[in-house]
C-alpha cells in the first residue's frame, strides 16, 4: 500500500478541522503569454484556497506544464497538485500527482496502460502519488471521447456508489467526479450522498460553475473537496464549502 506522503497528511489533517477543502484548477495553456500568479493564485490564495490543481489540456507540453508549476510556487506556499492528461504531462516541479485510473474507461491503456508507463517517472523524479480513482458522469463532454468512456448516468447513484467502492477495494484512497470540463450539467447532491454512504473513499467533485448553493449540497451530500476554477465569487463560495 502506497504510504501517505506530506500533500496527503496535510489534506488529511486539515479535514479533521474543516467539512471540506477547495481547489483552484489551472490550465497552464490559458496562461502562457500572462501572469497565473497575478490573474488567479494570489487571488484565489487570498479567498482561500486549500491548494492550487494544474490540469493541463490536450497538447500541452511538459515545459508548459513545469514553467506553470515553477510560477506558481514563486507566489504561494500553497501545495501544487497535478491531474494529468496523460503520461507526458508529469513533471518535476508540483508536489503530488493525483495517480488516476479511469474506472469507466473501455480503453485498457486509460485504466493501467498510462499508469503503468508514467509510475517510474512518478518514482524517479520523487513525486508524490495520490492514488485516485476516477470516475465520470454524464455528459462526460470531450473527456469521454477521448477516454473512451461509458459515462454514468446522472441518475444512476447506485451505479456509481459500486463504481467508488471498486475503486477503494482496489486501494484508491480518493475518487474524482466530474461531468466533463466546463460542463454546464453538474454531478448530483444525491449521488454524492450515495458513494459516501457506500465507501469510505474521499470524494472529490469537479464543480467549476455551479452555484454556491450547489456546491454547498454536494458538501453536505459528503464530498470533501471542491475543485473549480478561480472565479469573482470564489471567497463566498469557499466560505459555503467551510461553512464560515
Amino acid at each position: 500500500m502506497i504510504k501517505l506522503g506530506k500533500i496527503e497528511e496535510k489534506i488529511n489533517g486539515k479535514l479533521k478541522t474543516e467539512k471540506a477543502l477547495h481547489l483552484t484548477v489551472i490550465d497552464p495553456s490559458d496562461y502562457e503569454n500572462g501572469s497565473v500568479c497575478d490573474a488567479v493564485v494570489k487571488k484565489a490564495g487570498d479567498a482561500g484556497t486549500d491548494m492550487i490543481l494544474i490540469r493541463p489540456s490536450l497538447g500541452v507540453s511538459p515545459l508548459t506544464i513545469g514553467k506553470c508549476a515553477r510560477e506558481v510556487k514563486s507566489c504561494t506556499e500553497l501545495p501544487v497538485i497535478l491531474l494529468p492528461t496523460n503520461v507526458g504531462d508529469i513533471s518535476s516541479d508540483i508536489d503530488a500527482v493525483l495517480f488516476v485510473t479511469l474506472l469507466n474507461s473501455r480503453n485498457i491503456y486509460w485504466m493501467v496502460g498510462a499508469q503503468a508507463l508514467g509510475a517510474p517517472v512518478v518514482k524517479w523524479s520523487g513525486i508524490e502519488a495520490i492514488p485516485t480513482a476516477y470516475l465520470v458522469i454524464e455528459p462526460g463532454a470531450t473527456l469521454s471521447w477521448m477516454g473512451d468512456v461509458k459515462p454514468i448516468p446522472a441518475n444512476n447513484s447506485y451505479l456509481a456508489a459500486m463504481h467508488a467502492l471498486g475503486g477503494e477495494y482496489f486501494g484508491m484512497r480518493y475518487l474524482y467526479l466530474e461531468t466533463g470540463a466546463r460542463s454546464k450539467v453538474h454531478v448530483p447532491p444525491d449521488m454524492v450522498k450515495s458513494i459516501s454512504e457506500t465507501s469510505d473513499i474521499t470524494v472529490i467533485v469537479e464543480a467549476h460553475d455551479a452555484t454556491k448553493e450547489h456546491i454547498a449540497s454536494i458538501v453536505d451530500a459528503g464530498a470533501k473537496i471542491i475543485v473549480t476554477e478561480y472565479r469573482n465569487d470564489l471567497k463566498s463560495v469557499i466560505s459555503a464549502i467551510k461553512k464560515k
